[in-house]
């Protein structure tokens, strides 16, 4: 299991082209997590660019430098999320082959961020409501939504051994069940109620299990 600290997702999340282990790139980065922390805590619009720049120890002068706007500093959030979670179905694709394993997998990892980050998950489950409000930020919010979804349909689709658990569902279909659960766990760990995510965690990862071996 690869440690899904803050600091080791978001600050080694960079773009492609972008010189690493640069002051500058530094710099970006730090707003990226402390943008994420205060977006989780206070939402967007009870966050500030001042208290973003005050919790990233920058000036506002620095941080306009990087980001134009509010909402582009959500954006770039979005992206490094994004990236966090290509990483997490890449390790989960690589590492198991079948549909059983790979979604026991997934949940230890949804489960083990959630624990650990609780800012990126909490930052997560508020996309929807902000994004209704202020679509200015979609740019982000529609990449991460289309990644991740179609990230489960892959991790699905290509696994081993998963005609007992789909059972003449579609791949779409049991992928968009999937990404519920995952949603309602998400919101459990943004709560602060870690002890009921694992409990359901555990729930339907014991009804997966039956139905693999049916």
């Amino acid at each position: 299991m690869g440690d899904l600290s803050l600091d080791k997702n978001l600050l080694n999340t960079r773009k492609r082209g972008r010189p690493a282990d640069t002051d500058s790139t530094d710099t970006r980065d730090r707003i990226i997590v402390c943008a994420c922390e205060r977006f989780a805590a206070e939402g967007f619009e009870g966050t500030t660019n001042r208290e973003i720049a005050d919790t990233a120890k920058v000036s506002s002068a620095a941080l306009y430098h990087y980001f134009p706007s509010k909402a582009d500093i959500y954006i770039a959030v979005c992206d490094s999320i994004t990236e966090i979670f290509v990483n997490v179905f890449s390790r989960v694709s690589t590492s198991e082959t079948t549909l059983e394993q790979r979604l026991i997998s997934l949940f230890v990892e949804v489960r083990d961020l959630g624990a650990s980050v609780p800012s990126t998950v909490g930052f997560i489950t508020g996309i929807s409501a902000v994004v209704q409000k202020h679509p200015e930020v979609s740019k982000g919010t529609d990449v991460f939504g289309k990644e991740f979804a179609r990230n489960i349909v892959q991790l699905i689709a290509t696994a081993e051994e998963s005609e007992h658990i789909l059972h003449g569902t579609t791949v779409q279909s049991f992928a968009d069940l999937v990404s519920s659960v995952l949603g309602g766990l998400g919101r459990m760990s943004a709560r602060g109620d870690q002890s009921r995510h694992v409990a359901v965690a555990d729930a339907f990862l014991r009804l997966i299990h039956t139905a693999a071996q049916k």
